[in-house]
């Protein structure tokens, strides 16, 4: 079976490792429909994170069910699912209290999700199969009729940019929405504040590709520079581009009492203009996404057509390609694991 592993820095390559098998009662064992890239993918191949090599990546994808344990009641063989990149219980006082990423179950110091060095052998989601435990809590049925490649980021990016855009949105109608970028998440979070309402959508990025796929969404772009500075005028930020003077930009531009959502993952410290904060309130929240919290609103609002991930996806990537176009830019490839109907 075959499983991609980042071998070292530019390169990865498919592994032949062993069939899973559902090891618990509370566990699926699924097959990987697509899969996609998020920036911690990127990050990872390009050797700007601190982990060392070699490991199994990716944790993002929608599945089939091929098999469960005797306490799975909730999902059936077959059933198509968007699957969290974090594992979680459901039950435990952190869970309870929506905070699954802490969940109390978790063996790992970091983040208990798939396609880490220490995934606790659940591996990553670039897999042909791989297990799901808890599972009746964690996954989310895709509906009849949604496309399911539609869905391939829902686990992770897709509810992301969902989470930092839209309840702000839609606290302050016609909010003024600041989006930095380098990925496919920025673009995500763009159709996310036009559907939620949003009266203006600034998008900053110094790839042509991406930012005209920003401005065919209906956003106003800006070809990001050093030395950039944008007017202090916006209601809710949200900074996925890395390097401080990214988040530096988003701070500086923000309203009286705006929201700062930094979805970057900074591996030392930074400087902020603490400053300048100061007068203008505003509020700076750097996390990861609990995105099971949010994956059932999401999966409805993509039922119900209010975005279209798939204008975002940069191309299609044959098995046999991943390998050498894993190492290329990209913003958000989506790997094919099984042919899909139209």
């Amino acid at each position: 079976m075959r499983s991609l592993f980042f071998e070292g820095i530019n390169q990865v390559g498919w592994r032949d490792i062993k069939e899973p098998q559902v090891m618990s009662d509370h566990e699926v064992l699924v097959q990987t429909i697509a899969a996609s890239t998020c920036y911690v993918d990127n990050m990872i191949i390009s050797g700007k994170s601190p982990f060392e090599p070699p490991f199994a990546i990716g944790h993002e994808s929608v599945a089939r069910i091929i098999d469960k344990g005797e306490a799975v009641t909730e999902f059936e063989i077959g059933d198509v699912v968007a699957v969290p990149y974090h594992r979680s219980c459901g039950e435990c006082p952190s869970c309870s209290n929506k905070k699954p990423l802490n969940c109390d179950s978790k063996q790992t110091p970091l983040i208990p999700a798939y396609g880490m060095p220490d995934g606790e052998n659940f591996g990553g989601m670039f897999t042909e199969r791989y297990r799901v435990p808890y599972a009746d809590h964690a996954l989310i049925k895709i509906p009849d009729g949604l496309d399911p490649i539609s869905a391939v980021a829902a686990g992770d990016t897709l509810t992301d940019a969902w989470s930092t855009v839209v309840p702000h949105v839609r606290n302050k109608p016609e909010a003024k929405v600041l989006i930095t970028s380098n990925a496919g998440y920025g673009l995500y979070a763009v159709q996310w504040a036009i559907a939620a309402g949003a009266g203006l959508v600034t998008y900053v990025d110094d790839d042509p590709t991406r930012l005209a796929v920003a401005s065919e969404l209906g956003a106003s772009t800006v070809v990001w520079v050093d030395g950039i500075e944008l007017p202090p005028i916006y209601d809710v930020i949200v900074n996925e581009r890395q390097g401080a003077e990214s988040l530096r930009l988003c701070l500086l531009a923000a309203a009286p009492g705006a929201v700062c959502e930094n979805v970057v993952i900074f591996f030392e410290d930074v400087p902020i203009p603490i400053g300048q904060m100061h007068y203008s309130g505003v509020t700076l929240r750097s996390s990861f996404c609990p995105s099971r919290n949010y994956m059932p609103e999401v999966i409805q609002d993509l039922a119900n057509g209010m975005i279209n991930p798939r204008l975002v996806e940069s191309e299609i990537v044959a098995l046999e390609d991943v390998p050498k176009r894993f190492v290329l830019p990209s913003h958000k490839p989506i790997v094919l694991f099984e042919e899909t109907p139209e």
